[in-house]
């Protein structure tokens, strides 16, 4: 399951990347497309995500990092799909008509988490 571990975090590099370089594109083209869909479409995404996390998690050098972003990434999927539809609407257009500095700072985030998953596949 490196191959995972490895695919996830080459994804959140580059997309952190695109979110601090290229706010505006990114913005238009994620955010608006998200803002159409129904958030519990989007739950069964992150589930899957998260177990895959717990489950590549003996790949890692760091096998309590990788199992605390898998369960954060259920935990976020299980909200979305189980939480109030008003606070879920509530927190997702806060995101929406955030500014781009929030969204560079959370790009530069995912940027982080991205290499430190890398970091943890290295032996």
């Amino acid at each position: 399951m490196i191959w995972f571990l490895f695919a996830t975090a080459v994804f959140w590099v580059m997309f952190g990347t695109l979110m601090v370089f290229a706010t505006k594109i990114t913005r238009e083209n994620y955010c608006n497309r998200l803002k159409t869909k129904d958030p519990r479409m989007l739950s069964p995404a992150v589930i899957v995500v998260g177990v895959l996390l717990l489950l590549s998690a003996s790949s890692s050098s760091q096998v309590t990092f990788i199992v605390i972003l898998g369960l954060l990434c259920l935990l976020k999927g299980l909200l979305l799909l189980f939480g109030p539809r008003q606070k879920v609407k509530k927190v997702t257009d806060w995101w929406f008509n955030a500014t781009d500095k929030t969204h560079k700072g959370w790009g530069a985030v995912l940027m982080v988490l991205g290499i430190a998953v890398l970091a943890t596949i290295v032996h």
